[in-house]
Parts: C-alpha cells; sequence; structure tokens
C-alpha cells in the first residue's frame, strides 16, 4: 500500500508540474513592433490613404492653380468664298488693304477670373481642409490598423500559452493512464478508473487540436492585415500595453475629423453666396494673320463682366441647401463628441473590468490548487474516486487558461482606449 501512495504521489506531483509550466520559445518568430512595423508598409489599407492624400494635395494644387487663370495656344487656317481682309479695317482705309480667301492666324490667349464673388478663395479653404481630412483618415486608418493588429496579436499568444498549458494537461494525462493500467493489470485499482481517465485524455486532445485550429485561423488574418502571405510564428509580448485614463477627446483623430468636415461645410456656404455677386474676367489675345506671304500683328485685351440677376431659385436653393449640410455636420461634430465621451467610458469599464478578472482569475487558482491537492489526499485516502480527483484537476487547468486569457484581455481592452482617444500629442 505504500508502493501505492507514492506512486500516485509522484503522478500527481508529475501533473501540477507539468500543468504551470506554459515558457515556449521560437527563434523565427515575428514581434508584436515588427508586425505593425510592416503592415505601416505594406498594408492596403495603409497605402490607399496615402494615395488619398496625395490626391488631396493635388486638389489643393488644381484650386490654386485656377486662380492664375490660363493660357492657350490658338490657331487657324480658313477659307471664304470672296477676299476677306488681313486684318479688320481701321481708319484711315488705304488701297493697298490686303485682302485674301485663306488666311492663318496663331496666337496666344490668356483669360483670367478677376473677381468671381470670392468663390475662388472658398474654394481653395475647402481643397486645405480636404487635404487635413485626408491627413486624419491616414492616421486613423494606421490607429485602427494598429488595434487590430494587437488585438489579434494578444489572442494568438494568449491561445499560444493556453495550448502550451494544454498539452502540459494532455501528456500529465497520457503519464496517469499509463501508470494507472499498470495499477489496474495488478488489481490495485478498478477498471473504471482507467476509463475515466481515458475519457478525460479524449477531451484534453480535442482541447489542443481546437486551439492549434484557432491559432491558424489568427495567424492567416494577422497575415492578412500586415499585408504579407503568411505568418510561421509570434514572440511572447512582455511589455505591458501604457494607455492614459485622462484624454482630452477635443485631440483625438475622431474628433479633429468631423471639427473639419463641419468647417468644410462652412466654407460651401461662402462658396454658394458667390453666386449672388457679378463675375469680372480678363480676356487678352496676342498673335498674328497670314495671307499672300504677308504676316499682320494682333492683339487685343478686355475686360468682361457677367452678373446672373435672375435664374428662378437657383441661387436660393444652393445657398438653402449648403446651409443645410453644414448644420447636418454641426450636428455629426455634437454626436461624434458625445459617442466618444461614451465609448471612453465604455472603455475604462472594460479596463476596469478586466483588472477585476485577472485579480479573481488569480484567486481562483489558489483556491483550486487548494482544492486538487486536498482531492490528492481524499483520493490516497479512498475517500473520493479518480472522478473527483480528474474534476479537481480539469478545474485547475480550466483556471489557468481563463488567467492567461485574461491577462492579455486586459491588454487589449487598454489597446482600445488607445486607439479610440488616439490624436495628436
Amino acid at each position: 500500500m505504500v508502493k501505492v501512495n507514492l506512486m500516485v504521489s509522484k503522478k500527481i506531483n508529475f501533473i501540477v508540474l507539468i500543468c504551470v509550466s506554459v515558457i515556449t520559445v521560437n527563434i523565427n518568430a515575428i514581434t508584436l513592433d515588427e508586425a505593425i512595423e510592416t503592415a505601416l508598409k505594406k498594408s492596403p489599407e495603409i497605402l490607399i490613404q496615402k494615395q488619398k492624400l496625395l490626391e488631396a494635395h493635388q486638389e489643393k494644387r488644381v484650386k490654386k492653380a485656377q486662380n492664375f487663370g490660363k493660357i492657350n495656344a490658338v490657331g487657324s487656317y480658313t477659307r471664304y468664298n470672296i477676299p476677306r481682309t488681313l486684318t479688320p479695317i481701321v481708319p484711315p482705309i488705304t488701297p493697298d488693304v490686303v485682302s485674301s480667301r485663306e488666311i492663318s492666324s496663331a496666337g496666344l490667349i490668356y483669360e483670367v477670373l478677376l473677381f468671381n464673388g470670392f468663390a475662388d478663395v472658398s474654394s481653395v479653404d475647402i481643397a486645405e481642409l480636404g487635404k487635413k481630412i485626408s491627413n486624419i483618415n491616414l492616421s486613423l486608418t494606421k490607429e485602427q490598423l494598429i488595434y487590430n493588429i494587437k488585438s489579434l496579436y494578444f489572442k494568438i499568444v494568449s491561445l499560444k500559452n493556453q495550448k502550451t498549458s494544454a498539452i502540459s494537461y494532455q501528456r500529465a494525462l497520457e503519464k496517469l493512464y499509463k501508470d494507472v493500467k499498470k495499477e489496474v493489470e495488478v488489481g490495485k485499482k478498478a477498471k473504471i478508473d482507467l476509463l475515466k481517465v481515458s475519457s478525460e485524455l479524449e477531451n484534453a486532445s480535442f482541447n489542443v487540436k481546437s486551439i492549434e485550429n484557432s491559432i491558424k485561423t489568427l495567424k492567416a488574418k494577422l497575415a492578412s492585415i500586415i499585408g504579407v502571405d503568411e505568418i510561421d510564428d509570434v514572440e511572447s509580448v512582455n511589455d505591458d500595453e501604457k494607455f492614459s485614463a485622462n484624454v482630452d477627446l477635443r485631440n483625438s483623430y475622431t474628433y479633429k475629423k468631423a471639427k473639419f468636415e463641419a468647417q468644410k461645410s462652412k466654407k460651401a456656404i461662402r462658396k454658394a453666396k458667390s453666386l449672388y455677386f457679378p463675375k469680372i474676367g480678363l480676356n487678352t489675345y496676342y498673335g498674328s494673320n497670314f495671307a499672300k506671304g504677308i504676316q499682320e500683328e494682333l492683339w487685343q485685351a478686355g475686360i468682361n463682366i457677367n452678373w446672373r440677376l435672375y435664374d428662378f431659385g437657383y441661387k436660393d436653393a444652393q445657398l438653402q441647401k449648403a446651409k443645410i449640410a453644414h448644420m447636418v455636420s454641426k450636428l455629426r461634430l455634437k454626436n461624434t463628441e458625445l459617442k466618444l465621451k461614451s465609448d471612453i467610458i465604455d472603455a475604462n469599464n472594460r479596463i476596469s473590468t478586466a483588472i477585476a478578472k485577472v485579480q479573481s482569475a488569480k484567486k481562483q487558482l489558489i483556491l483550486l490548487k487548494k482544492i486538487k491537492d486536498t482531492e490528492y489526499i481524499k483520493y490516497e485516502k479512498g475517500i473520493s474516486d479518480m472522478y473527483d480527483l480528474l474534476y479537481a484537476i480539469a478545474k485547475y487547468q480550466n483556471a489557468q487558461s481563463s488567467f492567461i486569457e485574461a491577462m492579455y484581455d486586459l491588454k487589449m481592452q487598454k489597446a482600445y482606449l488607445n486607439y479610440i482617444t488616439a490624436g495628436e500629442k
């Protein structure tokens, strides 16, 4: 009987030793910083936003360039049914005026709008705000990408540690199965104990396989958002996720984007008001007419005015439409502010809940270890059966997984708060 007790004691100690071993090493694993750095260079979403920022920059150039007018090269060849003068007839009229049925011309035209009710200024301002919005969209995309990477990364590392613990538990059960089988063969234990261990072993094997498949799925998703074909493995995360409990939501990218949208819509009102002003333009021409080998120099310059007096309500409709759009953007800004406040409160509560979960899981580990040790003593003395012992060990194993999951869930909640409050420092 003493030998049997010693054998059981060694088995249980072996289980405890293996279950707490969760250290993994992988030389070819990618780190979290490397994953983020790679994503910021290769992610299609980042590249798209960078192109949109360049597009917004070019749009501003377009609006500014329009204010300086345009220079066109013009030319013509015309054949008339009757001779025409090479140049307009001006006093004094002389007999040697050159005429021809075939006249060619070549020259340059410069046109510029001198005044259009400040619409040109508004257009440049709108383009500048559009550029700022594109820049913020790029920053928001980066922050969202970083959060998504961290979320997937933390889940993978958590599952890796859970897998290590699960494999340790599986190997411990395999060892226990062999030892109990020997005891059953010599009549020291009942066959039902062997069946109970075998059943728990099957469940442990399935759990390991399930975790492995989950890790493969998450690695594929992580590789996709990073912008690479595949990821071999990931390194463990040792540093805690830093976050600030006191943040000014008005500095966040989300709020500033809504604010710039409101400013942009206000500029659109000013642009709509320009329809009520006259448009004054400058038109100049310099060139030459050619006929019968003779060239005559021509130039002209003029100012024109165009003032829309009545358009059946078009101007008013455009102005009212711009005012409504501005009101909508102001309401969206207010809604963004309220939502950010709610999201920050929710994120802080999530962190508090995650901290409480970590503390609770840690206490459960201590309590379940005591329960497991007690069940071991009871099993040694024959007071309880194998089922009670396996149940206590399984509960301890689940508590380990819950503790690991809680630790990385806390990191994810901190990363989420950093994401929604991200902004210019």
